[in-house]
Parts: C-alpha cells; sequence; structure tokens
C-alpha cells in the first residue's frame, strides 16, 4: 500500500515538499512543531505560490502540491496510533487545503475532486480526517476542528460546485454536530449555515433524493443535536420550491415519523409534528397527478408505522391516511376530474386496502401506553372512512387479499374491550364485502374458513360483537350463491348426520340453512335463547324480512325437541307481540282476520295458519296469538284445553307472560272491545276461562305457602317443594320463575287496597289476573 500511495494520479512519483517549498512550508508539512506565526506565514506563503501558478497557467503545479498533500499528510487515516509528528503534518495538511482552495479562487472547480478527495477519502473504505472517526488522542479534536475550517474555505469559494458532495459531507457533519468538545461543535454550525446558504442560493443543482436519504438515516439517532440539524435541513428542504416532492417527500416524510419517539425532547417533537404538517399542505397544494404518486408512495410505510409501538407515530400515521382518503376525488363534495384519474386513485387505493385494514386493525385494539384511547378513537374514525371509500371502490375490491387479512385478525383476536372493536371491525368488512362482491364470498372454501367462526360469535361476551354477527348472518342469508351450498357447509357434524337419517328437501335455499344453523346454536345453549334469544331475534327481524323468518322458524320448530320447541315459541311470540320490527306482522294478522274471519285457505296460505301449528307447543302463547288474531272462539276452545294441563311453574311462568302481554298498551283494542259483551261474547267467555284458571294456581300456591312456609319441604319431591327450595338457595335462584308473592295474612291496609282495586276493575283485564276474592 505505500508504494501505492506515494505515486501520484498520472502514475508519477508524488514529490516530497522539500522538492516544491522552502525550508519553512516543507518543515511544517513534514510535521515539525512551528509556532502559531509560523504557521500563519506558512499558509499565506502557500496561497501566494498557488496563485502564481495559476496565473502562470501552471496547474500541474496545484496537482503536484496535492498529491504532496496527499502522501505526507494524510496518508494511514485509518490508524489510530498517531505519535505527534503525525498529528502535526495532519493538522499541517488540512491548513494547507485551505490555503490551496483560496489560492485557486474561481479555478477550484478543476481541482475539487482531489480536494475533496483529501477530506473526505477517496472511498467508503478510506475516509478523510473530516470522515474519520473522533480518538481519544488529544491532538484529534485539533484535527477535527480544522477539517471543517479547511472544508468551510473550500465552500466559501467552490459554492455551487460542491452541493454534489453534500451527502458525505452531511455525514461527517452529522458526526461534528454532536462532538464532545464544544469548539469542534461551533466549527460544524458554522460550516452547516455556509452550506445552508449555498442549497438556497442554488437549488436546481440540489440533489434532493441522495440528500434526502442521508437525512432520514440521521433521523433515527437519539442524539438531540443530530435530530436538530435533521429537523433544520428537513424544513429547508421543504422551503425550496424547485424540489421533486414525489421522489423526495416519502423519504421525507418516514424519517420525520421515525422522530416522533417518546424519548425526545418536547421542542425536537414539535419541530417535527410541525414539519409534518408542512409537508401534508404541499401535498394538498399539488396538482392532483403529484398527489396520487405521493399518496400511494407513502401509504405502504404509513400501514407499516401503524403496527410499531410508539402511540405518536401510530396516531400521526392514522391521521395522514385520513388525510390520504379526503384527498380521494370521488370521496366527498364532487369536483371535475377525469374519469381516468378517479379510475386510477380507486385503483390504487383497492392495492393498498389489506395493508391498510391490517394497520387499522392494530391500532384499534392497542391496549398499551398512555394515549391508548387516543389511538384507538382515531383508527375507529379510519376504519369508518375506509369502510366508505370502499363503497367506491366495490368493482376493484381485491376479495383473496382481504378474506386472508380479516381471517388472520379474526384468528389473533383475545378476550377484552380492545378485542371487541377488533372483532366488529373486521365483521363490518366482512358485511361490505358480501354487498358489494357477493358471489366471490360465498365460494366453498370462503365459508368454511370464514363463515363458520361468525356462528362461533353468537358466543361473544359483548353484545355488539353479537349484534355485528348477526348483521354478517342477515346479509349471507340475503344472498343467493352462484354454486349450490350443501347443508355440511353451514352445518355442524352431528346436524349433518342427523339430517342424512332424514328426509330433506330437494334443494333448501341458504336462507333456510342459516335458520338451521342458527337454531341449532340455541338449541345447545340453552342459555343463549333466555339471555340473547330476544336480542338476536331483533337484528334479524330488522335486517330480513320478518314475515319470511318467522314462516321458515315455524316450519322448523316441529322438528326440534319439546321442551326447546316451547320455549323458542315463546320468545317468538314475544317479538311478533311487541317489537317494531315486526309491527307489518301484527298488521298483516289483522288484515287477515278482517278479510277471512274463518280464516280460509283460498291463496297463499294466511300467516295465521303458518303460525298455529307450531304456537301450540307453547299454549299461552298460542292463545295470544288467537287473542290477537281475533280469532275468539278458537281462544275459548284452548282455554278449555288449558284446563286440564298440569299446573307447573312453567306454565305459571306462561300465564304470568299473557297478563304482561295484555296488560301492556298493545292490546288496548282487546280491552277496548271487552267494554262490548254482547258483541264479543266468546272474547269474555275466553278470558272468564283464563281467570279461573289462573285463581285455581294461584290458590293452589297460596295454599302450599300457608302450609309450607313455616315448616320444611314435605321430601316427597313435589313441584311446590322443588320451587321453594330453588328460591331458598342461592345456587339455583335464577333457574325457576319467581311464583306469585303471597302471603298467609296480608295486612288490614293492603285487603283495603286489594279490594279498591277489585271493586275498579270488575268489567276490564285486571279482572283477570286479580287474586281471587274469595
Amino acid at each position: 500500500m505505500s508504494s501505492l500511495v506515494s505515486l501520484s494520479g498520472d502514475g508519477q512519483r508524488a514529490l516530497k515538499p522539500e522538492e516544491l517549498f522552502e525550508d519553512a512550508i516543507a518543515q511544517a508539512l513534514r510535521g515539525q512543531k512551528t509556532s502559531e506565526q509560523s504557521r500563519k506565514e506558512f499558509v499565506d506563503k502557500l496561497k501566494d505560490r498557488v496563485s502564481e501558478a495559476m496565473k502562470d497557467n501552471n496547474p500541474s503545479f496545484v496537482r503536484q502540491v496535492l498529491d504532496c498533500l496527499r502522501v505526507n499528510c494524510f496518508k494511514d487515516m485509518e490508524d489510530s496510533n498517531n505519535s505527534v509528528y503525525t498529528w502535526n503534518a495532519r493538522k499541517s495538511g488540512l491548513m494547507a487545503i485551505g490555503a490551496v482552495a483560496i489560492g485557486l479562487g474561481s479555478k477550484v472547480g478543476d481541482f475539487l475532486k482531489d480536494i475533496m478527495g483529501l477530506l473526505l477519502g477517496p472511498d467508503s473504505k478510506h475516509l478523510g480526517p473530516f470522515l474519520a472517526e473522533a480518538s481519544s488522542d488529544t491532538e484529534s479534536h485539533r484535527v477535527r476542528y480544522l477539517s471543517c475550517e479547511a472544508l468551510f474555505n473550500v465552500a466559501k469559494i467552490a459554492q455551487e460546485e460542491l452541493l454534489p458532495y453534500l451527502a458525505r459531507i452531511f455525514d461527517g457533519l452529522s458526526r461534528l454536530y454532536a462532538d464532545v468538545v464544544a469548539d469542534v461543535r461551533h466549527a460544524a454550525q458554522v460550516l452547516d449555515r455556509l452550506l445552508r446558504e449555498i442549497v438556497t442560493s442554488h437549488p436546481e443543482k440540489f440533489e434532493v433524493d441522495t440528500f434526502a436519504e442521508e437525512v432520514c438515516t440521521r433521523m433515527k439517532y437519539k442524539n438531540p443535536m443530530i435530530r436538530q440539524l435533521c429537523l433544520g435541513w428537513t424544513n429547508l428542504i421543504l422551503q425550496i420550491a424547485q424540489v421533486d416532492l414525489v421522489g423526495s417527500n416519502p423519504k421525507i416524510i418516514q424519517g420525520l415519523f421515525e422522530h416522533l419517539a417518546d424519548d425526545h425532547s418536547r421542542d425536537s417533537l414539535q419541530n417535527a409534528q410541525n414539519l409534518l404538517e408542512q409537508c401534508i399542505e404541499k401535498v394538498k397544494a399539488s396538482p392532483l397527478a403529484t398527489k396520487r404518486l405521493i399518496v400511494f408512495n407513502t401509504a405502504a410505510d404509513l400501514a407499516k408505522n401503524c403496527r410499531k409501538e410508539d402511540s405518536k407515530i401510530r396516531f400521526q400515521s392514522m391521521w395522514w391516511l385520513l388525510e390520504y382518503v379526503h384527498f380521494t376525488p370521488g370521496y366527498g363534495p364532487t369536483t371535475s376530474v377525469k374519469d381516468e384519474e378517479v379510475k386510477l386513485w380507486w385503483q390504487k387505493w383497492a392495492e393498498a386496502l389489506p395493508q391498510l385494514i391490517d394497520g387499522v386493525c392494530c391500532c384499534i385494539g392497542c391496549e398499551d401506553g398512555k394515549d391508548k384511547a387516543t389511538v384507538s378513537s382515531m383508527a375507529v374514525d379510519l376504519n369508518g372512512a375506509l369502510l366508505e371509500l370502499a363503497n367506491l371502490l366495490h368493482e376493484y375490491l381485491r376479495v383473496d387479499e382481504l378474506v386472508e387479512t380479516l381471517k388472520q385478525r379474526l384468528g389473533k383476536l383475545r378476550d377484552g374491550e380492545a378485542a371487541m372493536v377488533v372483532h366488529i371491525a373486521c365483521l363490518q368488512w366482512i358485511c361490505l364485502l358480501l354487498v358489494h362482491r357477493p358471489q366471490q364470498m360465498l365460494q366453498r372454501k370462503i365459508v368454511k374458513e370464514l363463515f363458520m367462526p361468525i356462528f362461533e360469535s353468537l358466543n361473544h361476551a359483548n353484545d355488539e360483537v353479537v349484534i355485528a354477527s348477526l348483521r354478517v348472518l342477515a346479509q349471507l342469508m340475503e344472498t343467493t350463491p352462484s354454486d349450490q351450498l350443501g347443508i355440511e357447509d353451514l352445518l355442524a357434524k352431528e346436524s349433518v348426520r342427523r339430517a342424512d337419517g332424514a328426509k330433506e328437501e330437494p334443494q333448501k335455499s341458504l336462507f333456510t340453512f342459516i335458520v338451521d344453523r342458527l337454531l341449532e346454536e340455541l338449541e345447545k345453549q340453552r342459555d343463549m335463547l333466555e339471555t340473547r334469544g330476544r336480542l338476536m331475534i331483533h337484528q334479524l327481524c330488522g335486517h330480513l324480512d320478518p314475515r319470511r323468518l318467522f314462516v321458515t322458524v315455524a316450519r322448523a320448530i316441529p322438528a326440534q325437541e319439546k321442551n326447546f320447541a316451547q320455549k323458542l315459541v315463546q320468545t317468538f311470540n314475544w317479538i311478533l307481540l311487541t317489537s317494531a320490527e315486526t309491527r307489518s306482522l301484527r298488521e298483516e294478522l289483522l288484515q287477515e282476520s278482517e278479510r277471512h274471519p274463518q280464516l280460509g285457505h283460498e291463496g297463499e296460505k294466511p300467516l295465521f295458519l303458518e303460525l298455529l301449528e307450531p304456537w301450540f307447543h307453547n299454549p299461552a302463547s298460542a292463545l295470544a296469538l288467537c287473542l290477537w288474531s281475533q280469532q275468539y272462539e278458537l281462544a275459548s276452545e284452548l282455554t278449555g284445553r288449558c284446563a286440564a294441563f298440569e299446573p307447573t311453574l312453567d306454565f305459571l311462568q306462561q300465564l304470568d307472560q299473557l297478563v304482561q302481554l295484555i296488560e301492556s298498551p298493545i292490546f288496548s283494542r282487546l280491552r277496548l272491545q271487552l267494554l262490548e259483551p254482547k258483541k264479543h261474547p266468546m272474547l269474555l267467555k275466553c278470558l272468564l276461562g283464563g281467570l279461573k284458571i289462573e285463581d285455581a294456581v294461584r290458590e293452589a300456591w297460596q295454599c302450599f305457602c300457608r302450609r309450607r312456609a313455616p315448616s320444611k319441604p314435605c321430601g316427597s319431591g313435589c313441584i311446590w317443594c322443588r320451587a321453594a327450595c330453588c328460591w331458598r338457595s342461592g345456587s339455583t335462584a335464577r333457574r325457576l320463575p319467581r311464583p306469585p308473592k303471597v302471603t298467609g295474612c296480608p295486612s288490614p291496609r293492603r285487603r283495603e287496597r286489594r279490594g279498591r282495586r277489585r271493586r275498579r276493575s270488575r268489567w276490564t283485564l285486571q279482572a283477570f289476573c286479580a287474586p281471587s276474592t274469595r
């Protein structure tokens, strides 16, 4: 290597200092210690010699000087064990470089490559003094200071010709900016101001792309001085009008996001946020085509930022994505935009949606950090905006990629509030895909992998997840698949085996398949029917045709187990007679009774006859159906049949619910008809019969309370003893309904109130449910 460095650039031997200069300059370049006055004289003499050589048109002298400096002053820069002699030579060489640059004047550009090779090094493996690592030697900081001074002199003379080297200069400048020696830091700051002035004066020669990469790399450093340096240059880049935003903006944006970590100073964080706002304002002011390129060049990086741990980076990334959605032509207020440009935007959004949904779900499920509520709220807003945007992109949606993303997210769910919100968001996207791309969503593979977990979501602890799952199922039930789905695609294995042995219809609709699957889930978990049965039926009736749902369920009830069928009829009957979603069904029942008092079989089978037979599984529900449909003769006959039933607690509960229904505002018409007993004799007979049945049940219960209250149960296992034991024990207190509250000897005040109540309601419905006066 020594033989190589002793040669000049053209392959000739490099001259020694004694061969070029007099003794004073030669001694300084040889590394001999000199005084301050001698160094100043040495610099002035060298500057004059170079200036005279250029006047004499002798550029070879300047090259010989530079070769001499390279061989004698900057050899073995990587060696950390340098003597004082070597340090002095380097200091003299740096001073000589400044003198040469000043002596060259306007001709410095012809020799700039050689000069910068001395200061920065020929390549990344052989670094010059400006880029060399700091050592612990006491003379090292003086070399760093003089390297800044030398580069300052070169930059002062070279001006815009120095800009191609700015990226490498910034590499060394960022190191010197955080130097431990105050004088070195001050020299780096002076050089930094000069370089900014040069860039501001000559922005057209500024290579932004390469420089932006270097700035973004340095932004990852945690030193506050380096970060302030990067923010200052970023601000300068954004203020230059000639900067290519398409090429530089994505790199700058990503670098600024790296600057938003929690462990930085408040001023640094505020400056980074201000610069991000400047970036978004520049994007807004750009033409639509330029804006599109910037948006989709940075969208992938922003989606990755949503998966990072820092809450500030997450929040700011989602805010940017929300602004991007608002940029989209066709979203929000309509503007005059060419159709080709709109299609390009929508195609790009469709490509980016899978990554964005994954990032948004990460932020919705944010559980760590002090700003998790803010991050989750922004994620919900962004998810809503993306859902609205996806309604415009339905022709370009990539179903397979979206389904894969949603499937992975559903598989990673855990318990907790955050997981609940993520679950709802995934279900919203599945429902949207069902609306816009139903045929692709109803492929056998997708049905088995994606929709089976939706039935499991019905067991979720949160009601909002259940509501979202029912919305998806309702949308699925309204869809007609292109290829016929088999029962094995939507029912569990046990149901498939049971269905194989029975005679099934040749082809069932998807609607019927899902109803069967829901009934199977309710039969497996009876608690779900009692706790959430009404909620589920409410939601399904709100999203589907309630008549079709009730008729389908009614036709499936005879095949169910007896006790389950009874509870099912009771729940559906309550929804039928009380829910706002089933108002059309109640009106249809009334219209049928007015058109066909005897409900003939002409034309389509009436709704009343569709429901009546399955409703017989629950006598009280069947009686309520007859009363609402004004079939009073049938209701009277049914009341007589009820007298033969065993007075069980279930039957008592059914009667109590019937009383609640009749006392509700829904049955106001029926109560008014009681004022005309001659016009509606069978109604009066029906209610009086029900009164006698309930009196008998209440008297039996009062007798039981009088006999069993002070003593222990009889031990025979009768229904009354089991009821009393259940209500006395805390563990089974919720399993059976509470019987009517009676006491053996009511107080005089209570007896007086009961008498007044009976006298007021002798010919009203309350006579039906009042205690016996005997």
